[in-house]
């Protein structure tokens, strides 16, 4: 059996997909206003089940980094395998742990250590050979008030310890960052918080992930991210709103494939952690210098991006994460992606969510709906049950497409989303292709090799 252990479900069209394809599969979700999603759709496994399901599984996939909230949900799951409930990091020393007996993809406490300790994910990047713009670090507010005043260029506000996503801010003009400081973050975080300011570096941000079997690297590829909720780069951060993938070609008598001999130098420290999964290295290619300069690790399953890499997959989802990560993917071609959400994301709690988003419909069914990676959504109702949202976060799902170019690809997406009926206001991107073809013309014109 595979087994899945997911916070909030990201892996729940994956898994989903592999039954589809007539394998064993089990998902267990940590985080319990997730539980619902998929309800009627595949059975989950509860915490109560989790030791009889590990005892049948011969793969474990951790599908994303989930610190020590000290929620009881954490202390029970640490407290299960024996281990120290004060771990700063969940999912990674259970993994390790489950080592000892399964094959454990996607996770270990040194991968999620490098995630979260933005400071050793750095130090690490600089021995690998990466540029780092200038970065410092602070235990307070008031320190970073002091170091920003003054200040006539702009920096970028990062938070440590896998803190909110939209904690994340970079300045649009010198100075903002102070007002910020003296105003509204005392009142959300507290004078005692760590983070670091890193000064801006203005260039094309790209991301490029490659595949470790705990051997040896395969599938390469780049992505590049929109990550704020509206077009045009406005509105908050919320990780991952579309995205644009294709796979890299390593090519003899090509320039050096950009970041794959930083990702590969890697290879000793990943074999000491025991760590077998995708790894990724997010850079800004500075426009002044045109050298990539290292933005964050991420050690893990990414998502939305995973869907779409997976979109330009050829062969079957099972043998991919059951024979190595083997598989044959569309080359030369792209895979795009947008995020399918309603309101009240991405602002809500309980009582907004079930007044707003538990139940609206969603006409049609996962079968013929390939191309929709649903995530907050379960079956309700009589005989027959229909598909809705269940009111978990209101994030429906990722649509995405795959075509020999990135204006295919993308073209795809929209009239997808065009084609799907929900009974709710649909948010997404009007904007899929502009940031992926402005970078690549970019990128090729500063004879950076992408492909």
């Amino acid at each position: 059996m595979i087994l899945f252990i997911s916070n909030s479900g990201e892996c729940l069209p994956i898994a989903w997909r592999l039954k589809r394809e007539g394998a064993e599969v089990g998902v267990y979700v940590h985080n319990p206003k997730h539980r619902p999603n998929y309800a009627g759709i595949m059975e989950r496994v509860t915490i109560g089940g989790l030791k009889k399901a590990l005892k049948l599984a011969d793969k474990v996939i951790f599908d994303i980094t989930h610190p020590n909230q000290k929620k009881p949900e954490d202390i029970a799951l640490l407290k299960m395998f024996g281990l120290k409930t004060g771990s700063p990091s969940v999912f990674g020393p259970v993994a390790d742990k489950l080592k000892k007996d399964q094959l454990v993809i996607g996770a270990s406490a040194w991968s999620e250590e490098i995630e979260m300790d933005r400071k050793l994910g750095s130090d690490i990047a600089e021995k690998l050979g990466l540029a780092i713009s200038e970065t410092h670090d602070f235990k307070a507010l008031k320190q970073g008030v002091k170091f920003l005043k003054g200040r006539k260029d702009r920096w970028v506000l990062k938070p440590h310890h896998n803190a909110d996503l939209d904690l994340t801010y970079v300045e649009r003009y010198p100075g903002e960052l102070l007002r910020k400081f003296e105003g509204e973050l005392p009142r959300r975080v507290g004078e005692k918080f760590e983070f670091m300011l890193q000064r801006v570096v203005e260039g094309v941000e790209i991301s490029t992930e490659g595949w470790f079997d705990g051997e040896k690297w395969h599938h390469f590829n780049h992505t590049i991210e929109d990550k704020r909720l509206m077009q045009g780069g406005l509105g908050p951060a919320i990780g991952s709103q579309g995205n644009t993938c294709w796979i890299k070609g390593v090519q003899a008598g090509k320039p050096a494939p950009l970041l794959v001999a930083e990702l590969t130098k890697l290879t000793p420290w990943l074999k000491t952690a025991g760590y077998v999964g995708p790894v990724d290295i997010n850079a800004i290619v500075s426009e002044e210098d045109h050298r990539p300069y290292f933005l964050e690790f991420t050690p893990r399953c990414g998502y939305d991006a995973l869907y779409c890499l997976l979109t330009l997959l050829k062969g079957s989802l099972t043998e991919f994460w059951t024979k190595g990560f083997k598989g044959e993917f569309q080359y030369p071609g792209f895979a795009s992606s947008q995020r399918l959400s309603i309101p009240p994301y991405p602002y809500a709690n309980r009582e907004l969510l079930a007044s707003f988003a538990k139940e609206v419909p969603i006409e049609g069914s996962l079968e013929k709906m390939a191309w929709f990676w649903g995530e907050d959504i379960r079956m309700a109702g009589e005989t027959p049950a229909l598909l809705c949202c269940a009111g978990s976060d209101g994030i429906l799902g990722v649509v995405t497409g795959r075509g020999a170019t990135v204006g295919e690809a993308v073209s795809k997406v929209y009239r997808r989303l065009k084609s799907m009926r929900v009974g709710a206001y649909m948010q997404y991107r009007l904007d899929g292709a502009k940031r992926p073809l402005a970078a690549i013309e970019t990128l090729q014109k500063w004879g950076i090799n992408v492909f």
